[in-house]
């Protein structure tokens, strides 16, 4: 059995899951909805569904420029972390345990965005991304990239240099 699994992980997915991306000034957050991308044909097809819509995107795989996975804090944590150490330096004059207690609020707050960060893989193309944020081991995200590049490459490569041998210099007199 275990060989079994190991033969599966070698081959590349053609289909990976997770939640979609919103953009939000320059940082991305996970949305709410279900996001599918997968391998049909020549094209990578990303599938966003929401309560309310579904959005269909496809990129040519032949276009794309790169593949990324990025590992982030939650910064929205972050930055309320920070304000309420700065809100509780503030309260330290007034009420000494307040504080103390928001304080520590604050730092649990950074600690928290620090450890549970957030995952995703973008596929880059000319004019288009797709961000999905992973909700499965990270493997499986670079298993499908890995799977992703060497088609663009192979889509890439003119015909004439697939099947054809080189061809000797023609010399002219």
């Amino acid at each position: 059995m275990n060989s079994n699994t190991n033969m599966r992980s070698n081959q590349p997915l053609s289909e990976i899951t997770g939640k979609p991306a919103q953009v939000w000034g320059n940082i991305l957050i996970p949305a709410k909805g279900q996001m599918t991308v997968k391998v049909t044909g020549d094209t990578l097809q990303a599938t966003v569904k929401t309560y309310l819509e579904k959005r269909d995107t496809w990129i040519r795989i032949q276009n794309i420029d790169s593949v990324e996975t990025q590992e982030t804090p939650i910064y929205a944590l972050l930055g309320s972390g920070a304000s309420c150490i700065f809100f509780a330096l503030g309260l330290l004059a007034h009420s000494f345990l307040g504080g103390l207690i928001i304080i520590g609020l604050g730092v649990a707050l950074i600690v928290y965005a620090i450890i549970n960060k957030n995952r995703y893989l973008a596929i880059h193309s000319h004019r288009n991304s797709m961000i999905i944020f992973m909700n499965k081991p990270p493997e499986v995200y670079q298993q499908f990239a890995m799977g992703a590049l060497p088609l663009s490459r192979k889509l890439n490569t003119p015909s004439s240099m697939q099947t054809k041998p080189a061809q000797n210099s023609v010399q002219i007199n």
